[in-house]
């Protein structure tokens, strides 16, 4: 099922608010990029089109844009609601861009959500205004373990703990029963009635045993608790497409992820 055209804008102009939070805003009209601070890590960094931008979209727009990441030492790349925004990925690959992803937008309202228990010797937790800096380091390795291409990446820093203190939203966390933190969830400050459900991720030893689907369900139900009228993800591949559904998550949109090749 898709998503009309006013509720794909709704998502895109909602993502649009949640990427500005804690990052450079970097106006390349029609475009905005919002550029880490401080990780070059891809998947951290990203343009979208301007609100109300339409094609054709212009090739010396699209250089400009490119120079405005490569000027800040971040791969040039976008993050779009494809339904938003004809002909732009046509436009991008003359360009040089590639698709990384075509990737299914799926989307679960609060009478949607399902309940998805974790094993008995696992607990799911919201990560609270008084966990210690020990369990926030724990949950943010456990999230980089989860994903192969963080997982190389420099240790957690006090400065990542500071920051996850410090964003909106917040974060749930599976603890096993030696004390370990074997995945977790995060969900993104509410904007426009849209909360972004993100990071999802287990420890390989510990998956396949709906850790994931517990995970997601804490953290969007998180986000309903906020405020949220909607909660949005966007899973990477099949696999986790049925995680999610589990958890009352539907494909609403397509979002396409494309970067300089």
């Amino acid at each position: 099922m898709t998503a009309s055209t006013a509720q794909a804008s709704l998502l895109q102009n909602a993502l649009r608010e949640m990427a500005a939070e804690g990052r450079d805003v970097v106006a390349a009209p029609p475009f905005t990029a919002y550029l880490d601070r401080s990780n070059d890590l891809r998947y951290l960094n990203y343009a979208v089109p301007d609100e109300g931008a339409t094609g054709p979209w212009d090739p010396r727009a699209i250089a400009a844009l490119a120079a405005a990441f490569t000027e800040r030492g971040r791969l040039p790349r976008l993050e779009i609601v494809d339904d938003c925004w004809p002909g732009l990925v046509d436009a991008l690959v003359p360009a040089g861009f590639q698709v990384e992803g075509r990737l299914a937008g799926m989307t679960c309202e609060p009478a949607d959500l399902r309940d998805a228990p974790a094993p008995p010797d696992v607990t799911v937790a919201a990560e609270g205004p008084d966990a210690t800096d020990e369990q926030i380091r724990a949950r943010i390795e456990a999230q980089h373990a989860a994903f192969a291409d963080v997982a190389a990446r420099t240790p957690v820093t006090a400065e990542d703990i500071a920051r996850a203190r410090g964003r909106s939203g917040g974060s749930v966390a599976a603890w096993g029963s030696d004390g370990a933190c074997v995945g977790a969830a995060s969900w993104v400050g509410v904007r426009a009635g849209v909360s972004e459900i993100a990071g999802v991720g287990v420890i390989e030893a510990r998956r396949g045993r709906g850790i994931a689907g517990a995970l997601t369900a804490a953290a969007t139900r998180c986000a309903f608790e906020a405020g949220a009228d909607l909660a949005f993800l966007t899973p990477g591949g099949d696999g986790a497409e049925r995680v999610y559904a589990r958890a009352g998550f539907r494909e609403r949109v397509r979002c396409v992820h494309i970067a300089l090749g």
